[in-house]
């Protein structure tokens, strides 16, 4: 490996690594909530995905918003502008509490809501209780996304590791403790794992807001964040300064960032319109789709880690008119994401059995043999397109750092009801349907998604964007 690259590599590596593990833990606690909650009752499990489905899908928006602080962030420490850093991530959070209202009218309506979806009054009851505690969980991890941008943008990611391990071990001791009632806690059941979660979320606010108050104070010199004290007088770069609204500021971070938070809400829909119709092929089929996503996300999430690190590079890179460095970094990015990807290719194309035994643990013994033999060709197509998932996430990281999210939200449509729409009208007019039917669909979509934004990035429109200012570009 020339020097060149391996440098390259080190340097991509060193800031996604964190990112990875960090995304990775969530997937590894929305695991371990799902089973706890099973083990306690199946009607307590459906309740929390459907409302927890829900509410992501409400989230996705001020968090794709709030969250694209890093982008700016990145941008803006290249410019060595660490005042105006700080001072998107303050219109971020002050964005991320207006929220807050929001989010109580839905919880106020929230049994209505579920029973208006025709669930049964007890299914309905669970769904609005998990739904109305996991609000201020939700709120907080708002808050705390505009919080995350900037410890990512300025390339702090070991923090947001941390932090999320003492956050993912809080949240499985409280679900334990208070689903069961543990401890002399009372058996709380469903409200007991939404308890638990908001407990965790919040303590994950609290410990980045109090981590973060040194950059606040513009005393970080390691992260970039730094003025000197002596022009503090003369530049008004003081905490009156920084915490103040800025509508010109905001309204450009909506600008960039919605398209970003919509583009999730178009996968969520996509992916919730097939889990529907395989819903209604069979129970073992929505089981054995269910255990199967279920193992796609281990695979999928730590990429989002990576295209995250990707975009924040190529936002730094690009402000400093290296073109050719963010070009590289996006190359290191894709080779440690086929790497990664290639490791479930073997897994479970070639260990499929072993995989299943892992997740046969926690589900019972009759049920799961019924769907193995549905299971193990569900895992033979994620080792199949796992690698394109790789492609999609580091190329849509890129566009993004660069400030491409316009297209990055028209890509993800164009994908999503191209081979949603598509595929209910070729199982109209030719009658293919089932269980495997609806996963080419989904590979389909996945092939398609790298192709478009592998396209986009090839087509190097992206290098003349940026997000920041073009004076303060310059």
């Amino acid at each position: 490996m020339s020097s060149p690259l391996r440098k390259d590599l080190a340097e991509v590596l060193s800031t996604a690594w964190p990112l990875m593990l960090s995304t990775g833990l969530f997937s590894l606690t929305l695991f371990v909530d799902r089973m706890l909650l099973f083990r306690y009752s199946a009607s307590s499990a459906a309740a929390a995905m459907g409302a927890g489905t829900i509410l992501w899908t409400i989230n996705c928006m001020p968090i794709g918003v709030c969250g694209y602080t890093n982008t700016f962030v990145a941008q803006y420490l290249s410019a060595k502008r660490p005042t105006r850093a700080l001072q998107v991530v303050w219109q971020g959070i002050l964005l991320a509490l207006c929220i807050g209202p929001i989010l109580a009218i839905f919880g106020y309506n929230a049994e209505l809501l579920f029973s208006a979806m025709g669930h049964s009054e007890n299914l309905a009851r669970q769904e609005a209780e998990y739904f109305v505690w996991l609000i201020p969980g939700t709120w907080a991890s708002i808050i705390a996304s505009a919080l995350v941008g900037l410890f990512s943008g300025s390339g702090r990611s070991m923090i947001l590791l941390y932090t999320d391990m003492v956050v993912s071990v809080v949240n499985a001791v409280l679900d334990y403790i208070m689903i069961f009632g543990l401890l002399g806690c009372p058996e709380l059941g469903v409200r007991g794992a939404a308890i638990a979660s908001s407990i965790a979320l919040v303590l994950k606010l609290v410990i980045l807001a109090y981590v973060a108050r040194k950059d606040f104070q513009l005393k970080n010199k390691q992260a970039g964040v730094y003025v000197d004290p002596e022009t503090l007088g003369s530049n008004r770069a003081g905490m009156a300064e920084l915490l103040k609204w800025d509508f010109p500021l905001m309204r450009r971070l909506i600008h960039f960032g919605w398209p970003a938070g919509v583009s999730v809400v178009a996968e969520a829909i996509c992916f919730t319109t097939i889990m529907m119709i395989v819903g209604q092929i069979g129970e073992d089929e929505a089981d054995a789709t269910t255990l199967a996503l279920g193992v796609n996300l281990i695979a999928f999430i730590p990429l989002v880690g990576l295209g995250t690190a990707t975009g924040v590079l190529v936002a730094k890179y690009l402000v400093r008119e290296q073109i050719e460095t963010a070009r590289r970094m996006v190359f290191s990015g894709l080779l440690i994401g086929i790497a990664y990807s290639m490791i479930f290719v073997v897994l479970y194309g070639g260990f499929p059995d072993a995989i299943m035994t892992v997740y046969a643990l926690d589900t019972d013994p009759q049920r799961f043999e019924a769907m193995r033999p549905m299971l193990r060709p569900l895992l033979y197509f994620i080792a199949g397109y796992c690698v394109f998932d790789a492609f999609q996430t580091v190329f849509v990281g890129a566009l993004k750092g660069a400030g491409d999210t316009r297209f990055v939200l028209g890509g993800h449509i164009f994908a999503g009801a191209t081979t949603v729409i598509g595929g209910i009208w070729i199982n109209r007019w030719t009658g293919l349907g089932g269980l495997y039917y609806w996963w080419w669909v989904i590979a389909v979509w996945v092939v398609m998604l790298a192709v478009i934004f592998t396209a986009r990035y090839l087509h190097g429109g992206w290098q003349t964007k940026r997000v920041i200012e073009p004076t303060v570009a310059d």
